[in-house]
């Protein structure tokens, strides 16, 4: 949801004029002395009262439903079945997402949709820099769903929780609901921000009885120390609710243990390290700006070694990365570089 619309409730949403006649930066249907250069701009609205401003909330209304979602219903049928994963690509380089953006083929900065307009109207920008719609799906609510608690699916999650044993994660909820359900979803990430189905369950559960579930995750192949996941409750009419996120961090008792003696180095440096088995281990040092500057691959074997690099000295002074690949393992340790 572009920032132009969150900052400003939705009564008091004006329309940008794209004017700035005293020239302060500020535009002029948000500039308080339009004449005289600095004005206070736009009062930012913080609908939940929460201390974070709506444009900085990712859930504005506090009902456990991202705004991401909540806001953009781009087939506006009320279901929560539109895909809001970033694209992470700008194609016309104007800040705006491409799942996002109205025209991708050209620059269109205007933060505004075509279903806000001033006064909280849905006659808005006919050509909008955004394509959400930030909908309002019931005709007597008294704001946009983003906005609006009582738009949420009336599931009451009693628990969610997460446990680990070596890289196992099992996570349990239980709920409460006074609605048919669907479906529910596992969902995982590794950046707390793209979330990927992990496991699908059939909700055909009693109303107003709490129930229980389970699920397990292996994530000995999951490519991340730390994995989040949220759960997510489809309701038999399409509505959608979300749980909180748990963080859960990967066993690394079986990961390879590198030491780096000395560190600092000057001219030289010792990598020690156990291996189970034989093999070859490539060792790269890489400097602050990414460029591997050395590369030195060695024959491991059996139990402990000890892998020498020498010639440091001809490398500026500062931090550098070393990476130790063994396999599919790869052990980054830091190594300080100081001839002086």
């Amino acid at each position: 949801i572009p920032d132009n619309i969150e900052g400003q409730c939705t009564a008091c949403y004006k329309f940008p004029s794209y004017t700035d006649a005293d020239g302060d930066g500020i535009d002029n249907a948000y500039d308080d002395k339009p004449a005289i250069y600095g004005g206070s701009g736009i009062f930012v609205n913080d609908h939940d009262i929460d201390g974070i401003p709506d444009y900085r909330d990712l859930d504005t209304d506090s009902d456990g439903t991202p705004d991401i979602i909540e806001g953009n219903d781009f087939n506006l049928n009320g279901i929560a079945d539109d895909n809001v994963t970033l694209t992470l690509l700008d194609t016309d380089g104007d800040g705006l997402d491409n799942r996002f953006d109205s025209l991708n083929s050209v620059i269109n900065v205007r933060g505004t949709s075509y279903n806000m307009g001033t006064g909280g109207s849905t006659v808005g920008d006919a050509t909008p820099g955004s394509r959400s719609p930030v909908q309002k799906t019931l005709v007597g609510q008294p704001d946009r769903d983003w906005r609006y608690s009582g738009y949420v699916l009336p599931v009451q999650l009693l628990q969610f929780n997460a446990a680990t044993q070596s890289n196992n994660v099992y996570l349990t909820w239980s709920i409460i609901t006074a609605q048919s359900l669907r479906s529910f979803q596992i969902e995982r990430s590794t950046d707390n921000r793209t979330f990927i189905n992990i496991s699908s369950q059939t909700a055909d559960i009693p109303l107003n009885i709490a129930q229980g579930f389970s699920v397990h995750d292996d994530i000995s192949n999951v490519n991340s120390q730390v994995v989040f996941y949220r759960l997510k409750i489809i309701a038999a009419n399409g509505q959608v609710k979300y749980s909180n996120v748990l963080l859960v961090r990967k066993d690394d008792s079986d990961k390879t243990k590198v030491t780096i003696r000395p560190n600092p180095a000057t001219n030289y440096a010792a990598v020690l390290f156990y291996s189970a088995k034989e093999n070859i281990a490539t060792v790269r040092l890489i400097d602050n700006i990414g460029k591997t500057v050395m590369v030195q691959k060695s024959k491991v074997f059996k139990g402990n070694n000890n892998l020498q690099l020498v010639g440091l000295s001809k490398y500026s002074d500062g931090a550098y990365s070393l990476q130790v690949i063994l396999q599919d393992e790869i052990i980054v340790q830091k190594l300080i570089i100081s001839n002086r």
